[in-house]
């Protein structure tokens, strides 16, 4: 027995040791793509504008980069550093109702006349802002991805010498067989349906034309191009994508590109995975607990998720509205309260006795959680700190969130595989039934789904840990409140 928790010690301990090289490594290399880049976030009028340009002054041609739905100037700044690099001067900002952005969108998603005409009216703006702030004139050029692809190309439409536009993965109704003038479509080689798309777009030059081919007709210049081994989300890291846009913007603006491109997606990547491995030989310092706990028989178990899953979609149905003016979250609050309480009051019939927590476990999920790797993924991948009316919001949603992951904890703690899967995939699917169903317009929080998904990846991860250390009631608080910071900072905020 000593021989194996010597050899389980040890194996923590170099565990420790390289996730730690690793996550001191990939910083480096993070902060090095960086170098020689100047990088300043400035309140603005349109909301805060994050500008990047080489050197100490702004004088390349002017670009303008804006994210798509539930994205952030930080999903964008792999683009935006590589065109820095470049030359260009670069304005990204967050869409009104995402990352740092205050105001919040409008519900009116169904016509072009309101949630569209707000965006783009936004994204103008910070176009003359960058012009007036840097002096620069001259033609200048759009980057957007996903939704912001619809949205550039109407802020072209009537905006003078917005001669360049780079749509990744887009769809829009508003290409026409004249404008925009010169209009590169990257798609990532998974999105079959936007390829077709681009395509389509592309045979409006000339119907002959394929992937790779740049075409011209009179003023018009189109190409469409596939980014190798990537999908929705990778295909803004992909050095194809990257390559792409600095060159389609340096031929089509007049300018000489310089500078070695950016890499920064594999070490965003290893520096997650090594912040979430480096937490299991840091939660071997807790005092281990005589942690016990038998796995409901599987009628019991199906019981009482079907109790839960029924009493929450109930429950939201009736309860859906709006949180401090903004849509939805009320359900979703609600939805979580009523599963969390009657899981956790059904395991009390079953037996099973909440256990006081161990603030030592707490105080350390949540410092790793939300004080070091929510931190690390907000410099470096997507906006994850909420900040003004996200704070409120995320109070709210602790209301929910905290029944809710303490009934999960305590139901799967040390539960069969099936179980866990079960739990993970029952809550999503309600979830998803009432988002179908436009109660309380909870359709508009549908990207909550794979953020929960996601969640229970990562940290559930950490929290498993925990769990076996210090008890499931530790973890599940801990949990609780991470996912309230989580749904606060990821989702995009509608007015309500």
């Amino acid at each position: 027995m000593s021989c194996g928790m010597a050899g389980l010690k040890k194996y923590d301990f170099w565990l420790a040791v390289a996730a730690a090289l690793l996550v001191l490594l990939s910083v480096w290399q993070l902060e090095q793509q960086r170098a020689g880049i100047t990088v300043k976030r400035i309140e603005t009028g349109a909301g805060p504008v994050t500008l990047y340009h080489a050197g100490g002054r702004a004088v390349g041609p002017p670009v303008v980069v804006a994210h798509g739905f539930a994205g952030s100037t930080t999903l964008m700044q792999t683009i935006s550093l590589d065109l820095a690099r470049a030359g260009f001067t670069v304005a990204a900002f967050d869409f009104h109702g995402h990352g740092r952005s205050r105001p919040l969108m409008s519900a009116d998603i169904t016509r072009i006349e309101g949630t569209t005409r707000q965006l783009v009216a936004q994204t103008a703006e910070v176009l003359d802002w960058l012009r007036g702030h840097t002096g620069l004139t001259g033609p200048a050029g759009f980057v957007g991805h996903s939704m912001a692809t619809d949205v550039i190309i109407r802020a072209a439409e009537n905006t003078p010498d917005a001669s360049s536009i780079v749509a990744i993965s887009m769809y829009s109704d508003a290409v026409t067989e004249t404008a925009p003038g010169a209009l590169l479509m990257i798609s990532g080689a998974w999105e079959h349906r936007l390829r077709a798309v681009a395509l389509g777009y592309l045979a409006q030059t000339d119907p002959q034309a394929v992937e790779g081919q740049t075409v011209r007709r009179g003023d018009l210049m189109r190409r469409a191009v596939a980014a190798p081994g990537t999908e929705h989300l990778s295909v803004l890291f992909s050095t194809t994508t990257l390559r792409e846009t600095r060159d389609w913007l340096a031929a089509t603006l007049g300018h000489t590109p310089d500078g070695r491109s950016v890499v920064t997606s594999p070490w965003i990547l290893v520096l997650l995975v090594s912040l979430v491995m480096l937490l299991r030989p840091l939660s071997r310092v807790l005092p281990a607990g005589q942690i016990e706990g038998t796995p409901l028989n599987p009628g019991r178990y199906l019981g009482i998720q079907v109790a839960a899953g029924s009493a929450g979609f109930v429950a939201a149905s009736f309860g859906a509205g709006s949180v401090a003016g903004i849509a939805a979250f009320q359900g979703l609050a609600v939805f979580l309260c009523v599963w969390g309480a009657v899981c956790l009051a059904l395991l009390y019939k079953s037996g099973r006795r909440f256990r006081a927590p161990s603030p030592a476990g707490t105080a350390l999920l949540l410092f790793w959680g939300l004080g070091v790797f929510a931190l690390a993924l907000d410099r470096y991948g997507a906006a994850f700190v909420p900040v003004g009316p996200r704070l409120p919001l995320m109070a709210v949603l602790c209301l929910g969130t905290l029944p809710f992951m303490l009934a999960d904890r305590m139901l799967h703690h040390n539960a069969p595989l099936w179980q866990r899967i079960t739990g993970r995939v029952a809550p999503v699917g309600v979830l998803a039934l009432l988002m179908s169903t436009g109660t309380g317009q909870m359709g508009l929080l549908f990207t909550v789904l794979p953020v929960l998904l996601l969640f229970w990846l990562v940290y559930g991860t950490m929290g498993h840990w925990i769990s076996r250390r210090a008890g499931p009631e530790t973890a599940g608080i801990a949990l609780g409140l991470c996912f309230a910071w989580a749904i606060a900072a990821s989702t995009p905020l509608f007015a309500g």
